[in-house]
């Protein structure tokens, strides 16, 4: 079982390596041992990183979760393809600490509806419909973010999803 995850990760990693998207200095990639938790066995690659059109420019953009090495901190990095397809913008949407790698993990989610928090401290939600294809970074027994792409502010955005 370990050689098979050991493989996805591998072929995961090569994917990324195939486009160029080298990291930026301050970060390094996550290593086997620090994802090789019971929970992730069933598809432990989509859980590191994964790919999509995020910003609706029809060019494959990919996300990872990386550890930076100046913080000790897990960082969810993005990186946007420039359109000469030789060259990647990055953006860090968020960091956590090192000891959440052991219960995080991420997924790209294609256009959907999805219901989220407006106030948590009162429950009040509300739904939207996710253009584009978004980053659902959540935990093994816990909560959930989604980070979409906002037209009107060329950024990325994050919502508190509900269950």
């Amino acid at each position: 079982m370990k050689n098979s995850l050991l493989g996805i990760l591998l072929l995961g990693v090569v994917s990324l390596y195939a486009m160029n998207p080298v990291l930026p200095k301050r970060y390094r990639y996550i290593e086997i041992q620090e994802v090789f938790q019971q929970w992730r066995h069933e598809e432990p690659g989509q859980f590191i990183f994964g790919g999509g059109d995020f910003n609706a420019d029809s060019l494959f953009d990919g996300v990872q979760l990386a550890v930076d090495v100046f913080s000790n901190e897990v960082a969810l990095l993005v990186f946007l393809a420039n359109p000469d397809g030789r060259s990647f913008k990055w953006v860090e949407l968020t960091s956590l600490p090192i000891e959440s790698l052991r219960t995080t993990g991420i997924q790209v989610i294609k256009p959907m509806e999805v219901n989220y928090y407006t106030d948590r401290a009162q429950a009040a939600k509300s739904h939207i419909y996710l253009m584009t294809d978004s980053i659902n970074l959540f935990e093994s027994e816990g909560p959930a973010s989604v980070y979409f792409w906002d037209f009107g502010q060329h950024s990325f955005q994050k919502l508190l999803v509900t269950k």
